[in-house]
């Protein structure tokens, strides 16, 4: 699924990850860990082709993301890549169905899409997943009045209706209440397991590294500290590579 190898990502000359080598496969379910500026988000960027390769090799699911891949070929790989972040990037004057919709627009290049006239499967299915995550009944509402939980909802019914292979989650259940975070923690694991998605979040909430991964990716300026499996980590030598100069 994902192939690192000394992998650099920089920004303006300025590195923000370096020498990362790191394979994640099929179906996995990771935690990248790190205090800000660590280089968690950056790595997410490049894994849906957003962020230029500077030094060495990244592939995803087949992409060879380093050799300046064409314009068709990330369009492509994109595609299979959905993502769930903090900010939800819902469009707010969209209703939560359109917002939906979106998510199948790579199937369906038609420019009728930009008249949000899409053939009626593709609305069936839409409704399905917002039925899925517990929202049919919020189909026709717009985005911007929905609550924070529910626009979670809707990005991650949004991810179904993609049908990806691989789900980045930025901090999923930032600024969430303790009712609504349990529901997006249950409905994303849920959809992870029945679709067999590869899953990798960037968590802060050590607290829910149970509910979110099996694996973990320590960051810490910009390099690779810890990588382990979740059942062998300690809370000693968690600490420690989070916070040892």
């Amino acid at each position: 699924m994902i192939h690192a190898e000394h992998l650099g990502l920089q920004a303006a000359g300025r590195p923000l990850l370096q020498g990362l080598n790191w394979r994640v496969a099929p179906g996995q379910r990771v935690a990248v860990l790190g205090h800000n500026g660590a280089g968690k988000s950056t790595l997410l960027r490049s894994l849906a082709g957003f962020m230029p390769v500077a030094q060495g090799q990244l592939s995803v699911m087949g992409t060879a993301l380093h050799d300046k891949p064409s314009n068709s070929a990330l369009s492509a790989l994109r595609a299979q890549v959905a993502q769930v972040h903090q900010g939800v990037h819902l469009v707010g004057r969209l209703s939560a169905l359109d917002n939906v919709l979106i998510g199948g627009a790579a199937r369906y290049t038609s420019p009728m899409s930009w008249l949000r006239r899409w053939p009626r499967a593709e609305q069936e299915a839409a409704r399905a997943a917002l039925a899925r995550v517990g929202l049919g009944d919020a189909a026709l509402r717009r985005a911007d009045t929905l609550s924070g939980g529910e626009r979670q909802k809707v990005a991650m019914a949004r991810a179904l209706h993609q049908r990806a292979r691989l789900l980045l989650a930025d901090e999923p259940t930032a600024a969430l209440d303790v009712r609504a975070e349990d529901e997006l923690l249950t409905l994303l694991d849920g959809l992870v397991r029945e679709q067999g998605l590869t899953l990798i979040s960037v968590v802060h909430d050590l607290r829910l590294l149970p509910r979110l991964a099996d694996r973990v990716l320590v960051l810490r300026q910009g390099r690779a500290v810890l990588d382990a499996p979740l059942a062998d980590v300690t809370p000693d030598t968690l600490s420690e590579a989070l916070h040892a100069p």
